[in-house]
C-alpha cells in the first residue's frame, strides 16, 4: 500500500551478507594466477573482471558529477544569454526589414 502524508517513503532493506572464512588475498591471488595461466575462455575473464569491480565497491568520485554538471549548466546559461543577445540584436535592428523589403521586390 503506498504511505500518504510526512512520513517520508519507505525504505528498502539492504543485503548485507558477510561469509564467515573470506581471505581477499588469496582469491585475488588465484584469480590472477587464472588470468596469466591461460585456462579460462575470453567470457569467463569478463565475468571475472566484473565481479572483480563490484568487490571494490569503486563508484567513481562523487564530486566529479556534480563539478561537471555544475559546468555543463552554466555553458547552457552562457549559450542561452549569447543567442538572447543575438536575437535582441537582430530583432532591434532594420536590416531585417530591409532584407524583407529587397526579398519583396
Amino acid at each position: 500500500m503506498l504511505k500518504f502524508g510526512w512520513g517520508g517513503k519507505i525504505k528498502p532493506r539492504k543485503f548485507d551478507f558477510t561469509p564467515r572464512y573470506y581471505d581477499e588475498g588469496q582469491e585475488e591471488l588465484e584469480s590472477t594466477i587464472k588470468k596469466y595461466s591461460g585456462e579460462k575462455v575470453q567470457e569467463e575473464q569478463v565475468k571475472q573482471r566484473i565481479r572483480m569491480g563490484m568487490r571494490s565497491k569503486y563508484y567513481g568520485d562523487s564530486s566529479y558529477r556534480s563539478r561537471e554538471a555544475r559546468k555543463s549548466n552554466l555553458r547552457l546559461l552562457y549559450i542561452i544569454i549569447v543567442l538572447f543577445f543575438v536575437s535582441y540584436m537582430i530583432l532591434k535592428s532594420d536590416k531585417i526589414v530591409q532584407l524583407l523589403q529587397y526579398l519583396d521586390s
